[in-house]
């Protein structure tokens, strides 16, 4: 599809929505990070302030006994080689990752067209309504699963 000034569009980007049954995401987020890391893709994962990304930088490295998923908490300076890096604030892509995992709310969907494939989750709390929608009015092609670890549709 043409945009304007006849340049091709490329493929519109993909969300996987995770539907969780409960409202916390922290464990199944760090499985989907894992699973990502493991199949050899670079990942970036945005958490809205600090101290939730410190909590998740903890949680990737103690959140199940055998798991290993080597990343950086970035500090807002050089781009990285980290094949998982956890970014705050500002949503950027230091380790030119192909894949964002969203931690928590986004306020600026259009942000994560810079990455071809996000994944977000929808728990049963009441920000989480309306997401596929929202995600959609982004221009985002949305498949969904439920948890982690399941085929997307």
């Amino acid at each position: 599809m043409p945009r304007e000034g006849g340049q091709e569009r490329g493929p519109e980007p993909v969300v996987v929505l995770h539907r969780l049954s409960g409202t916390k995401k922290a464990q199944e987020l760090c499985r989907l990070v894992e699973m990502l890391y493991q199949a050899g893709r670079k990942v970036t994962v945005w958490a809205e302030d600090a101290g939730r990304a410190a909590t998740l930088d903890e949680y990737l490295w103690t959140f199940a006994q055998h798991s290993f998923i080597p990343h950086t908490l970035w500090n807002g300076g050089d781009p990285l080689d980290d094949p998982v890096v956890l970014v705050t604030g500002t949503l950027v892509n230091p380790n030119a990752s192909e894949v964002l995992v969203v931690a928590d709310h986004l306020a600026d969907l259009s942000l994560a067209t810079a990455w071809p494939e996000a994944h977000d989750f929808v728990t049963a709390a009441a920000e989480d309504a309306g997401k596929k929608e929202a995600w959609t009015a982004a221009a985002f092609t949305v498949k969904e699963a439920r948890g982690v670890g399941h085929a997307a549709s």
